[in-house]
């Protein structure tokens, strides 16, 4: 909430030639107990108050006497756009009453009063809650370093602790596996991920709130409540999804793609924009420049922009990279019978003919030998070809989608791309992000996976908030292409429902070295695991089972203590015996 939001308009301002005389009758006509002093430009320049007003007419009973002596000229003034948190902290801080709320020009546009502040902050506060202590889930709401501003009953029950045990302390020293700050820092939302508390399974969703752009707080919710309806009702939902996949794999089939613009995973900005543009590409026959790092998914654009295009032809992918540049020029035209020595007989239809009516997709374009530019330029020119061997002209009806992870402005200074070319290319461009860009989007992209590698035949239900945390903190120099690679790894190793942390392996440059460090880390781990379950044992025997004395000994909170006796098997009647 803003300044501007609570401020009172219905002021007066005087200037600091006006008497006594001619400023005291002005407070009563306003609820306020200042007025605005300002110049002749109408800008602030200091305020008087009504205590100064009476107080120096106690002493100088003259009511002909100017203000100019006795107004305040360096007083604390507010913005309309100042936020209502802030202000409130700053007026208390000074002990001020009433300040002036001026505009960019400094001149006066409201007054705003500590009280006003106290009772719409109470009222909001108030309000909030009500609606968070009947909420049906865990719920808190965290400031910017993430200490505990507001908490239900839920929550609390959740965890075991009382109201004043987590007001206004540290989420990451009380709740550290919730990992609320990487939200606040990164300002990825975090929804309904596989969570364990108290052995209890649960779903956390964390949501950054932003102002300005800023992350400022963020509320975390804690859905551990009717988890088996809940689960029941999306085994539905995916059941029928499933019935509409199938439906729609079939129409892909007849049109030679696997993907749509929808099955790319992503809501941010810059996802969002690029599939604005993707869709409005697929409506005209002009050419489609697609460029992106590897991995960030050229070809799916690429199939999706096929898909959703009237073209009823096929999708024809050519990898311009990975056939040699002798073979290149018969692969994209065909050849006739006879045309060169051990040329196949009868000859061959040429990637061009076979996506009559469809869409050609040029990939790596940028390592096409610049001999073989030149027939390109001529095709994308005339949109006609003539196969090796052949005086046959073929007139294409084919959409041209081209792509490269190069940059082709330098390649064309170089020399290595024909200008033309280039310029005839990018008629339509579209540049995909890559991911350490859009890292909003990571959660999403990683659902997608996950369902992906559930259809290919692994039971695998998600992945567990530790699990994305840990994802959540790498730069994928391999993009997309990476992380499906570290999730269908992730999913042979797992022992459970759920891809855990420890499932995926430390990230390291060197392939080598970082299945070393996985392996070592194993071990090394079962050896903290075994030391910290001796630790709480011997915590726990000399506060004799007060779980409360023995959070405090080991400097840990007595959720945490909980979650762990939980993990290790560690009853009291245990302990005792031990």
């Amino acid at each position: 909430m803003l300044i501007s939001d609570l401020m009172t308009t219905n002021f007066i301002c005087c200037t600091k030639e006006q008497t006594l005389k001619e400023v005291r009758p002005m407070f009563t006509k306003t609820y306020s107990n200042i007025l605005p002093v300002v110049d002749d430009s109408n800008k602030l320049i200091g305020i008087i108050t009504k205590n100064k007003i009476f107080q120096i007419l106690t002493t100088q009973p003259s009511l002909d006497m100017t203000i100019d002596k006795i107004y305040n000229a360096n007083p604390i003034f507010l913005n309309p756009t100042d936020h209502v948190e802030e202000t409130r902290k700053l007026l208390l801080k000074y002990n001020v009453g009433h300040a002036p709320v001026v505009n960019e020009d400094m001149i006066p546009v409201g007054v705003m009063s500590t009280k006003q502040l106290l009772s719409s902050y109470s009222t909001v506060y108030s309000q909030l809650s009500s609606v968070l202590e009947f909420a049906y889930d865990a719920i808190i709401l965290v400031n910017q370093k993430a200490e505990i501003t507001m908490v239900n009953k839920g929550f609390t029950d959740l965890f075991g602790l009382t109201r004043k045990e987590a007001l206004n302390k540290s989420t990451t020293e009380l709740f550290p596996e919730l990992n609320i700050e990487m939200v606040i820092k990164t300002g990825i939302s975090i929804h309904n991920t596989p969570h364990i508390i108290d052995g209890q399974q649960s779903l956390l969703s964390i949501l950054p709130i932003r102002e300005n752009g800023e992350v400022i707080s963020a509320i975390c919710k804690v859905t551990y409540r009717g988890l088996t309806h809940l689960h029941e009702a999306l085994t539905k939902v995916k059941k029928l999804e499933k019935k509409l996949s199938y439906y729609q794999n079939e129409i892909n089939e007849m049109k030679g793609t696997k993907y749509t613009l929808f099955d790319i995973a992503g809501e941010s900005e810059r996802i969002r924009k690029v599939k604005h543009e993707a869709t409005l590409a697929s409506k005209s026959m002009s050419t489609v420049l697609i460029i992106g790092e590897s991995g960030t998914g050229k070809e799916l654009f690429a199939q999706g922009i096929h898909a959703t295009s009237s073209q009823k032809g096929t999708f024809v992918q050519v990898n311009c990279a990975a056939i040699p540049p002798e073979l290149l020029e018969s692969e994209l035209f065909g050849y006739e019978d006879g045309a060169f020595t051990g040329a196949k007989k009868g000859g061959m239809k040429g990637k061009f003919e076979l996506a009559q009516n469809g869409t050609i997709f040029l990939d790596e374009i940028g390592d096409m030998p610049i001999t073989l530019q030149t027939k390109i330029l001529r095709v994308l020119q005339e949109k006609e070809f003539q196969p090796i061997g052949s005086p046959r002209t073929i007139h294409l009806n084919t959409k041209i989608i081209a792509a490269t992870n190069q940059n082709l402005e330098k390649l064309v200074a170089e020399g290595k791309f024909r200008e033309d070319l280039y310029y005839r290319l990018n008629i339509i461009r579209l540049d995909i992000p890559p991911l350490r860009e859009r890292m909003d989007d990571l959660p999403d992209i990683i659902q997608a996976v996950i369902q992906r590698l559930s259809d290919s035949g692994f039971y695998i239900r998600g992945v567990t908030h530790s699990a994305l945390t840990k994802l959540m903190k790498h730069a994928w120099p391999g993009n997309v292409r990476e992380l499906q690679n570290v999730l269908e790894r992730a999913a042979n190793l797992k022992t459970g429902d759920y891809i855990d942390a420890e499932d995926i392996p430390t990230f390291n440059q060197n392939n080598e070295k970082n299945d070393f460090v996985h392996q070592s880390t194993s071990t090394y781990k079962d050896k903290i695991l075994s030391t910290e379950r001796d630790m709480i044992i011997s915590a726990l025997k000399e506060a004799k089972g007060n779980k409360t004395k023995a959070s405090q000994l080991l400097g840990i909170s007595r959720p945490w203590l909980y979650n762990k006796m939980k993990k290790y098997n560690l009853e009291y009647s245990i302990i005792e015996k031990e």
